[in-house]
């Protein structure tokens, strides 16, 4: 999941902004949203047993 993460944040910060910094920064925020959003949705399943 990080490994995946990592990669779609390069991606998209690479497409998505002009210079390095804004690159950098926006790759930062997609991979904390991607980690975020898949820490919140494993404790929201947890009850839900398979």
């Amino acid at each position: 999941m990080l490994l995946f993460s990592f990669l779609v944040s390069v991606v998209f910060g690479v497409i998505a902004k002009d210079t390095p910094r804004e690159r950098v920064i926006y790759g930062a925020k997609v991979f904390a949203a991607f980690v975020g959003v898949a820490i919140l949705l494993g404790w929201i399943m947890y009850p839900f047993p398979l």
